[in-house]
């Protein structure tokens, strides 16, 4: 049975649902802000509470500084662009764990590379792998509880470039791979808020400028020889 076979027992509603919404643009400070928040929640140490940072800057540094790998991107693929959405069907079964070195834990386990193949792993193995790739079970079993109890998580971070490209989690890994777990086992997928950052492609780019300059060079030779004047 395919994953989708596995989800598809959900009523058709009237209304366009959550996830058929279009995106909306939203400021990098405030994914940052709600972003730190989670982090300080997680570990009340992870900013000192005097200086909790007031500015983008101040937020973009205490992010760098508690999630050093998995905010990289923040500094590294600007410029971003923010949107909040709600995950499809189809897009959540594809997520990926964030890039670097932790991504390995969760590949370990994964029967595909997908948080939602680890969440596969988990409903016919048990936690087993996951304590065994030092992954924590409990936050995930927890996060499953909270959402069969109805709770709402948090919106999940998430990376991709322009173009046709996987979708990386940088923030929410164990909330993703509950949800999945929670869908696996009630063949419902409750669709998850989701922050996403829409970087540029370091493939096309390059492709792009050369185009544009190439453009230009050929607008300025027709510019040239409209210029002349016949003897």
């Amino acid at each position: 049975m395919s994953r989708t076979d596995a989800l598809s027992d959900i009523p058709t509603p009237e209304s366009p649902p959550p996830e058929r919404r279009p995106p909306v643009r939203v400021s990098e400070e405030r994914v940052l802000r709600d972003w730190l928040a989670r982090e300080i929640e997680r570990d009340a140490g992870a900013v000192d509470s005097g200086t909790v940072p007031t500015d983008a800057t101040a937020l973009l540094d205490a992010l760098l500084s508690a999630k050093p790998g998995a905010a990289a991107f923040l500094w590294r693929e600007q410029p971003i662009r923010w949107y909040r959405l709600v995950l499809d069907q189809d897009r959540f079964v594809d997520l990926r764990p964030v890039d670097g070195p932790d991504d390995l834990l969760w590949r370990d386990v994964s029967t595909d590379g997908t948080l939602f193949g680890v969440a596969e792993r988990v409903h016919t193995e048990g936690i087993g792998p996951l304590e065994a790739a030092g992954i924590d079970a409990e936050a995930i079993r927890t996060y499953r509880d909270d959402l069969a109890a109805g709770t709402r998580f948090d919106p999940l971070i998430v990376r991709t470039r322009r173009g046709a490209t996987p979708w990386f989690v940088a923030d929410g890994n164990h909330r993703a791979t509950a949800a999945a777990l929670h869908a696996l086992e009630t063949g419902r997928y409750d669709p998850m808020p989701t922050y996403v950052a829409v970087t540029a492609n370091p493939v096309l780019e390059p492709i792009v400028d050369r185009v544009r300059g190439l453009l230009q060079r050929l607008a300025g030779r027709s510019i040239a020889r409209c210029g002349r004047r016949g003897p």
